[in-house]
Formats: structure tokens, sequence, C-alpha cells
């Protein structure tokens, strides 16, 4: 890491540090991934001025890290172990789950308990039982060998069930305190679909075979820098332009959560005509600063499964890795959506063949499409996934 002379450092905004004391004097520089990885092992030499000073400080790191998309387990493990009450375990497990992708929850929990084969299980009332990340149900039993399940209860209702090291009990204050957060977490979930793939009213969601449509800023984190605090109100605009579109195209919304969104639709036209609307407007809006904000957009068709939480199954997947490989201002498309259009009447819209790419996660190479209409960019760089020659 770049050392931060005083002269870099006087030309740093305010909001490039993590704690300012009441003199102005600025601690924790958070301005740069390398900095913010820093930080946590700087946290505790800082002297706060008090806790609340000390709590601020904290969230506006944990703020940095997830904008960089930096999971500072070790940071958060320490904290666990310093604090004691429920509540600020919660919180601190809170505020990075709800922007962990799927099985982010689980991976945590075993860095946390040091127990690289733990589960997380969800209770599904669909099912009857508790599913897996993949959602397959998984019959359960209180004890085999040194594994041992440990159930959470929201108001005497299953909520989760964690399969896991029996040592773990060894501990039980830490143990009932952490188990107190991911309770806090599932909650959380379940209320706010903060994962992907999850939504508050999934009875009202289609079934059968659907179009996922999914959408991400591109160069959010160089937005952030510069509007600071405003970025917030970009953020609304953004989801406003989106979410107009959606609901005209007959669309539902399924997760908005940081830059992503993620809608489903019935029909692959209607997730086509709202994927060109959306761009044509992001093109024609005026944006704060004369800024150029674009997004990159995927789209897969297939049969999800719908549980009470939401759509699981490697088609949501899938179209999280299609989005993943475009880049700001492109909509490219899966071969299954091209062939979900059939005989549909596309008005001026064409799609270019893109080729076959490896997509991560996935087994088999993708048939990829670019689509392109009046008002629309056309040339971008190569996918961001690796092309099969």
């Amino acid at each position: 890491m770049a050392r931060l002379n005083s002269s870099k450092r006087a030309k740093l905004p305010d909001s490039a540090f993590a704690y300012i004391d009441t003199r102005g004097r600025r601690r924790l520089p958070i301005h740069d991934e390398a900095h913010v990885r820093n930080a946590p092992a700087r946290f505790n030499q800082v002297r706060f001025e008090n806790d609340a000073a000390r709590e601020r400080a904290r969230k506006r790191l944990l703020n940095a890290a997830r904008k960089f998309g930096i999971v500072p387990v070790g940071f958060i493990q320490g904290q666990l172990q310093a604090e004691k009450t429920h509540a600020t375990v919660g919180r601190l497990v809170i505020e990075l789950g709800q922007h962990g992708a799927p099985g982010a929850l689980e991976q945590r929990l075993r860095n946390i308990f040091q127990d690289p084969t733990l589960l997380v299980l969800h209770w599904s009332d669909v099912s009857k039982a508790y599913l897996n990340g993949a959602g397959k149900p998984v019959p359960l039993s209180g004890e085999e060998g040194q594994r041992v399940v440990t159930y959470l209860e929201s108001q005497g209702r299953p909520l989760s069930a964690l399969v896991h090291d029996k040592a773990i009990l060894n501990h039980p204050d830490f143990t009932e305190t952490v188990l107190a957060a991911v309770r806090l977490v599932v909650e959380n979930d379940r209320a706010y679909g903060q994962l992907h793939a999850t939504a508050t009213q999934a009875a009202m969601l289609p079934t059968g075979f659907v179009t996922f449509l999914m959408t991400d800023i591109e160069g959010s984190t160089a937005l952030l820098r510069k509007l600071g605090d405003r970025y917030g109100e970009l953020l609304n605009d953004v989801r406003g332009v989106l979410r107009s579109a959606v609901a005209q195209r007959r669309g539902h919304e399924i997760d908005a959560r940081a830059d992503e969104f993620f809608a489903v639709f019935e029909r692959a036209i209607d997730a086509i005509e709202a994927g060109m609307a959306i761009q044509r407007a992001f093109m024609a809006k005026d944006w704060p600063e004369k800024l150029d904000v674009r997004i990159r957009m995927g789209m897969h068709s297939g049969h999800p499964t719908l549980t009470d939480t939401g759509y699981i199954g490697l088609c949501v997947h899938t179209a999280a890795r299609v989005s993943a490989a475009a880049h700001g201002g492109q909509v490219v498309i899966s071969g299954e959506t091209m062939a979900a259009l059939g005989e549909a009447t596309l008005q001026a819209i064409n799609f270019r063949n893109l080729g076959r790419y490896h997509l991560a996660g996935l087994a088999e190479a993708a048939a990829l499409y670019q689509m392109e209409a009046d008002g629309l960019l056309t040339h971008f760089p190569p996918l961001r996934a690796e092309s099969v020659s």
C-alpha cells in the first residue's frame, strides 16, 4: 500500500476518512481499496472520543468495505469477541449480511466458528422442509457423531437450521450471541429480500417458464467517490427508471440492493422491451454534474423453483452471470431467451450473435446475444467472460 503523504492527504475530502474528531483531525483513510483493507488492523489503535464516535467510524469502515467488495472477516470476528451484547453483534452481521451474495452468510459463519463444513438451511413453508442453497430439502436428525443441528425459530415458527461441529457448543456465551445475530439476519432477509432471488411477496410472482432481467451500475464506486452523500439521490433516480419500465411491461421487481436490480417477466418479449426502454431512458436522461451513468444488463430464461422466499435454481445464477459479462449500456441475453422469443414480433430490435462463452460457475458454455436498436449503444469491448473458440 502506497504511503499517503501529507499533500495527498490534505487533498482528500472528509468523506475519505472513517473518523474525524471534534478538532477536525482525520483518521482511518478509506478512499481506496488498499487503505480500506488496512483500516481494520488500525481501527483499535485509534483513540475515539466516545462510543458514539467509535460506532460511526465502524459503520463508515464497513460501508467502504462493502463498496469495494471486501468482507473483513477478521475485523468482524474481532468485533464479535470484543462486544458482548446481542444488539452490537446483530448490527455487525446484518451490515454485511444484507449485501452478500447467495451463500455469503454460510461462508461467514464457517469462518467465525472455524467450521469449514457448517451448513445454513432455511425453512420453507411450501416444501415443509429445510432447504439448502440449491433449494433441495435436507433431512435432519438431532445429532450424528461430531455433527449437531441447531434450530432457530422466530415467534414459534421455524426459521433456519445450522448443521455444525459439536465443539462450537463449548463456548455457549459466544455461540448464543452469534446465533442471535444470525436470527436477525435471516428474519431480515425474509422481510426485505436482501439476498439475490428473494422477494417479500413470493406468492405474487409468476411460476413456470420465466425470463429474468438483472442490472447493475457500471463504475458505481467511482460515482460514489464523486458524489459522496448525493450518491443516494442518484441511486433513487436509477431505480425509478428501472421500476417504471419494468412495471409498464408487466414485470415484477424481485430485489433491489446496492446498485443491483432484479426483475422477472412471464414473457420474454416483455423483458426485451423493458430492457430497450431502460437503456434508451438512461441515454436520454440528464444526470447530475453531466455524469455518464450506464447500467449493464443481462437476461436469461428458464424454469426456476419458487419457494415461499422467492426464486432459487441454476437459471437464477445464470442470469446473474450473463449480466456480469456485459458492459455499461449493453444488453446481453442468453440463447434460452432468444429461443423463448420464438415468433414474437419485435419492432426495430435486432440481436447480434456474440458467440459462446464460459460463465463463472456454469458447467456448459452459453450462447450470448447483444440487443441492438435505435437509441442504444452498439460498440463495446469484449464481454467479461472467456470466449469459446
